[in-house]
């Protein structure tokens, strides 16, 4: 097994994501994260987009006492889809066409 050339954070953080087809228009759902790099994710979803299909997704991972709430956004393409079974949970993986973008969401008042 080759290793990973990104470090994988496993967070479980909500996300949205998006995605088009040839048949539908624009679909949208949720899912949580099973795990994060600056280039892909894992998410766990009950709506899991086609492989090959070309994603964006955002997700705000929450504050802490020393930090604020960080937003994260990326864009890429599904390149796993796993169906659940027993006690598995169905999800996909996707590689961001870049670094996923993080950026500090400013305190509301």
């Amino acid at each position: 097994m080759q290793p990973r050339r990104y470090q994988r954070y496993g967070l479980e953080v909500p996300v949205i994501f998006s995605w088009k087809d040839g048949r539908r228009p624009l679909q949208q759902d949720i899912g949580l994260t099973r795990d994060l790099s600056v280039r892909g994710a894992f998410i766990f979803a009950a709506t899991l987009p086609p492989s090959g299909a070309t994603l964006r997704f955002k997700a705000i991972l929450p504050p802490n006492n020393a930090t604020s709430p960080v937003r994260l956004h990326g864009r890429g393409q599904v390149i796993r889809v796993e169906r659940g079974h027993d006690q598995t949970p169905a999800g996909f993986a996707v590689a961001a066409e870049q670094r996923i973008v993080l950026r500090r969401r400013e305190a509301t008042r």
